[in-house]
């Protein structure tokens, strides 16, 4: 078996050099709304920032008051970190009094009723959107929805592709070259995401208003005024409280090739079930869900990675997937980081930059039935049990302590660290596994760890905690200087997506009914 080391070797020439320069990130920051006394805004979406079905940079996710910040792809990782921080001004000076919360688990919520799903105006397109996620209320009610994460997407160049198509001696289209190395690195993110949920999860405590006084299961702790906690957590968002895939357990999405994965994506997209159909889709004259399918679109698939192709217009995921194959990966298993006020930092950036490519690398090269299996069984025992000094995981059904596992693996991340600095000319990759390492056999490190140990050494409530870093927040982000986007650029983007959604609205030449028959037709 071929290792990562040798691999890498052969990986030296100016082209790669030329490709590596040439990855390209972009992130995607959830955080919800809050009042200076800590509950859920109950505004509109600032008009301010535009609107949320056309701008580039500012949306909204479920509800009005989770904001969405968005960079646009960049391959330079500085760049990258840098929009993300002006977006994040621009934000804080559009929304008056209001702070951007800065954890996963919401704030405090009275009632599911203060979540006001979000509008995008009038439009077909709008209006599907604000549908699709009353059908997620309507499923999953509304308190999962307003929990908050990081997506980080990276796409590797054509130029890259090529080289590692020539040095494989493939014959393959280009194409479908890229897309099943692609998978194989969906395959393994997939395998190894128990990794990021370790270093990063960082949601081991919340408020107890989240629960509702529903039974979980868990054995929580309690501290403060309201606050619960598990003691060796890492991450109670991907638990089975907020984006986990238990409700969609049976959907067996199969990762094998691009187009098994389609095929099983599309079947959940058009089979019936018989829980959602007991909700109805259009009862008096009110829609509550797109249809009463497994998933009502692909977005609904609660998955820690997807591979990704953008959709031209009207295009569905799957359908651009089949048409053009992958061109980036969305790691979708990241907390919002409390530590920074843009909810990631730069270090774990260049951290993830190096977990993605020891994916890509790995020899492992399937994803049985038994190995996903395995995976989800290893991934549910960090997210719940991730700090526990002696956690033992499975690996190939050979059980590993999770501290050698993660040395062994470390040993490869400091090889490719090197490897991509060697390419970029510089020590940051190596800088940032290296502050990594103290997590590797020391838990008290990880996020989740900082996390607890703030909380317990202040005795200050999680909602207390969070208030008090988004108001420090705020003044460290609107003191900052912009450098990518300047303010006049930002609002200037705002003015055109408030035109861009008229001119969506005025487009419209069916009813909304006919719109949606038209959109499931394939």
């Amino acid at each position: 078996m071929t290792t990562i080391k040798q691999k890498l070797e052969r990986l030296t020439s100016a082209q790669v050099t030329k490709a590596i320069n040439n990855i390209k990130r972009g992130i995607e920051r959830e955080s919800l709304r809050v009042n200076t006394d800590g509950k859920l805004s109950q505004l509109d979406h600032p008009i301010a920032l535009g609107a949320a079905l056309t701008h580039p940079y500012v949306t909204t996710d479920f509800s009005e008051s989770l904001l969405e910040l968005i960079t646009p792809p960049s391959n330079n990782i500085n760049t990258t970190f840098a929009q993300l921080k002006d977006v994040h001004k621009f934000v804080a000076q559009n929304i008056g009094d209001e702070v951007l919360w800065p954890m996963s688990m919401p704030c405090f919520i009275n009632n599911e009723d203060d979540i006001r799903i979000a509008q995008f105006g009038n439009s077909n397109v709008g209006k599907m959107k604000s549908t699709y996620r009353t059908g997620l209320k309507n499923r999953y009610g509304s308190m999962m929805q307003a929990i908050s994460g990081i997506h980080y997407n990276f796409s590797l160049p054509t130029e890259f592709w090529q080289v590692l198509k020539e040095l494989d001696g493939s014959d393959d289209d280009s194409q479908d070259y890229q897309s099943a190395k692609y998978m194989h690195m969906v395959r393994n993110i997939k395998r190894f995401v128990w990794i990021v949920t370790y270093l990063y999860g960082a949601s081991p405590a919340m408020c107890k208003s989240f629960l509702k006084g529903r039974e979980t299961g868990l054995d929580f702790d309690s501290f403060g005024k309201g606050s619960i906690f598990l003691k060796n957590g890492t991450s109670l968002r991907m638990s089975d409280l907020g984006y986990t895939n238990s409700a969609q357990s049976e959907l067996n999405i199969e990762y094998g090739s691009l187009t098994q994965y389609i095929e099983k994506l599309r079947k959940a997209i058009h089979t019936e079930s018989a829980e959602y159909k007991k909700i109805g889709v259009k009862v008096d004259g009110e829609y509550k869900q797109l249809n009463h399918n497994i998933l009502q679109i692909e977005n609904e698939l609660y998955a820690p990675v997807r591979p990704k192709q953008i959709a031209e217009s009207g295009e569905k995921p799957t359908d651009a997937l089949a048409n053009r194959g992958i061109m980036y990966v969305e790691l979708r298993a990241l907390d919002v980081n409390p530590f920074s006020p843009y909810g990631i930092s730069l270090e774990q950036m260049h951290v993830l930059d190096v977990f993605l490519m020891y994916c890509l690398l790995s020899s492992e090269t399937e994803l049985t039935d038994a190995q996903q299996q395995e995976a989800e069984e290893n991934q549910d025992a960090v997210v719940l049990e991730g700090r526990k000094p002696d956690l033992e995981l499975s690996h190939n059904g050979v059980t590993k302590s999770r501290s050698n596992w993660l040395g062994e693996i470390f040993d490869d991340f400091t090889t490719i660290a090197a490897w991509l600095d060697t390419h970029y000319g510089k020590t940051d990759y190596s800088d940032a596994i290296k502050a990594t390492l103290p997590s590797v056999t020391e838990p008290a490190n990880t996020l989740s760890g900082k996390v607890l140990s703030k909380l317990q050494t202040t005795q200050t409530d999680n909602g207390v905690f969070g208030l008090q870093l988004a108001q420090q927040y705020k003044q460290e982000i609107l003191n900052n200087e912009t450098s990518e986007f300047s303010a006049e650029f930002l609002q200037q983007e705002s003015v055109k997506s408030l035109q861009n959604q008229q001119d969506v609205e005025n487009a419209d030449s069916v009813n909304f009914d006919d719109f949606l028959t038209e959109y499931f037709k394939y």
